[in-house]
């Protein structure tokens, strides 16, 4: 089944060649910031970056969108990031969308391998590399292309230093961590299984099923994001993790723009005011009652936009592409 995700792969770079010839020629005004790659899995406390027009941003863009393998030096689990905007003088939004199709279906082909193989969630960038070839980055394939068709009044470039993201795993997952590590713990301290901290926390879950899903925390590493303000609100109407350019349309105004700076860890001492509060379903801080990511009945799709077509909505709900 590994010559599916090939294929989808084929496929994949024909999108994006068909996307790299048609957007430059549309470029009224642009810019993008270069990162360092990591050579290392350790954020450094100081990320410079190099400020990129014209021409050069253009070229850069180009070879970011093709970009999905590690660079010689590239630490493994760290990603290339290009953070920038270009102006157009008319639409892409179609052949964004095709790319994003693309990556939808490669996705889909590398979760088929997995569930073929009955492995964990886990495995999908080792399946991956074995199709594609050791240096390929997941993270780096999946990226969607952003595309508004509208022109914005203000694009703000900042870094996001003190997120926390969280993954779902399921009750099994957690009962099979939390019983091998009250048997080593057991075994190492000299006590009964049953007087393990482990051990009460298994009772804590004797309720709750197999397939229900508890959130763990994680410490996401600082990274570039975007915000977008297409209607006068003061609260801005997108928000981009900002790993490649996007493109919006040219208006009749040209927009105020923040670019991106230096990140300098000890100027970014606040965390975020408004961190949510998570109720823990188990002592000790590790596992959290999942929240309910589902939309009220009646709300509009995450990431909508009144009155603009663009890929963010899509990127932000799970049935995006079809």
């Amino acid at each position: 089944m590994t010559q599916a995700i090939a294929d989808a792969y084929a496929e994949l770079l024909r999108a994006v060649a068909t996307f790299n010839e048609r957007w430059p020629s549309l470029v009224e005004e642009g810019a993008v910031w270069e990162l360092p790659l990591l050579q290392v899995q350790k954020t450094p406390k100081q990320i410079p970056v190099r400020h990129l027009s014209g021409e050069e941003a253009v070229s850069a863009a180009l070879a970011a969108f093709k970009e999905f393998e590690r660079d010689i030096g590239q630490a493994p689990g760290t990603v290339m990031r290009l953070p920038g905007y270009f102006i157009l003088s008319s639409s892409i939004l179609a052949e964004g969308r095709a790319v994003n199709r693309r990556k939808a279906e490669l996705e889909s082909a590398i979760e088929a391998e997995r569930l073929f193989r009955n492995v964990s969630v886990s495995r999908r960038s080792q399946i991956m590399r074995q199709a594609l070839g050791k240096n390929f980055s997941l993270n780096q394939l999946k990226r969607t292309i952003q595309v508004f068709d509208a022109a914005p009044r203000q694009i703000t470039f900042t870094w996001a230093g003190h997120t926390s993201g969280k993954e779902k795993i399921r009750v099994a997952q957690v009962r099979e961590l939390l019983q091998a590590e009250a048997k080593e713990r057991a075994s190492t301290d000299g006590i009964q299984l049953e007087q393990t901290p482990q051990w009460l926390d298994l009772r804590g879950l004797s309720n709750m099923a197999e397939d229900d899903l508890l959130d763990v925390p994680k410490l996401v590493a600082p990274h570039p994001r975007c915000m977008l303000w297409f209607s006068e609100s003061s609260r801005y109407d997108a928000m981009l993790h900002a790993n490649l350019p996007f493109f919006v349309l040219r208006g009749d105004r040209r927009p105020k723009v923040v670019g991106l700076k230096d990140f300098d860890s000890a100027a970014r001492t606040a965390k975020r005011p408004d961190s949510k509060s998570r109720e823990p379903a188990l002592p000790g801080g590790r596992f959290f009652v999942a929240e309910d990511s589902s939309p009220a009945a009646g709300a509009p799709a995450a990431g909508t936009i009144e009155g603009i077509e663009s890929t963010y909505a899509e990127s932000l709900n799970p049935q995006r592409h079809e």
